[in-house]
């Protein structure tokens, strides 16, 4: 059945390219629990494109998830947090990690909450020059732990820790700094920037791309030699399949 929920995302594929939209520019794009899913499902359906974008309708990326705490005494339990609050971003954060492809994300506007961590969660991230990332959690009592998670690998611990307890935005060439976002584009620009890298990687053969994302992904941290071995078995897997 069609639900207001089940066009909030979507998606369309064009010579190899998928991209996934948020449709919902009059809420700020804010996700609901419905959109996570589709969100994941749309990754999922996605896999055989050469190259993922993720983008947004309206001024604003993502302004965070729709989903108030609950009242002090409302006796929710640690079951119903896990089920409710974690489950629907951690089964998105799966289909991110099940995306072979490289998925660049394009940012315009304000990226709040979760729409900090799916700037950061893409492979590659493009911002225009006036936007804007927090997480604001702490301000309503919340542990922004869930959203924490992918940024740890991605932040350095010091920008983390002064963006979650600092609790306020940060401008693009902060993000950039900070490792959310690859690069700050002048506005206006984004399409057009946007539009020239996913021609780029178009250009590469796919098996080194898909290499690169594997690498970067699954390396070894702070281990320069295990990086190193795990780096050449997987050029010569590649170089070796030619």
């Amino acid at each position: 059945m069609t639900t207001p929920e089940s066009s909030w995302i979507g998606c369309d594929v064009r010579d190899e390219v998928a991209t996934i939209r948020l449709q919902r520019p009059e809420a700020g794009n804010r996700l609901t629990n419905a959109m996570a899913l589709a969100l994941a499902e749309a990754l999922d359906a996605a896999r055989d494109s050469r190259v993922i974008v993720l983008r947004a309708e309206g001024p604003d990326f993502c302004l965070g998830r729709e989903m108030a705490p609950p009242p002090p005494g409302a006796g929710v339990n640690a079951a119903d947090v896990l089920r409710d609050d974690a489950g629907p971003i951690q089964r998105l954060y799966e289909a991110f990690g099940r995306c072979r492809s490289p998925v660049v994300g394009m940012v315009a506007g304000r990226a709040w909450g979760i729409g900090t961590v799916l700037a950061a969660r893409c492979d590659l991230t493009l911002c225009e020059e006036d936007s804007s990332f927090a997480l604001r959690e702490l301000e309503r009592g919340i542990p922004p732990c869930i959203a924490m998670a992918p940024l740890l690998d991605r932040m350095p611990a010091k920008a983390l820790a002064h963006l979650v307890f600092g609790a306020e935005p940060i401008g693009a060439r902060e993000a950039l700094a900070a490792g959310i976002v690859g690069r700050v584009v002048e506005s206006g620009r984004l399409q057009a920037e946007g539009d020239a890298l996913v021609q780029r990687l178009l250009s590469f053969p796919v098996p080194a791309v898909q290499a690169v994302k594997q690498f970067l992904a699954t390396a070894p941290r702070h281990h320069e030699p295990n990086a190193v071995l795990y780096g050449a078995g997987l050029l010569a897997n590649v170089l070796g399949s030619r």
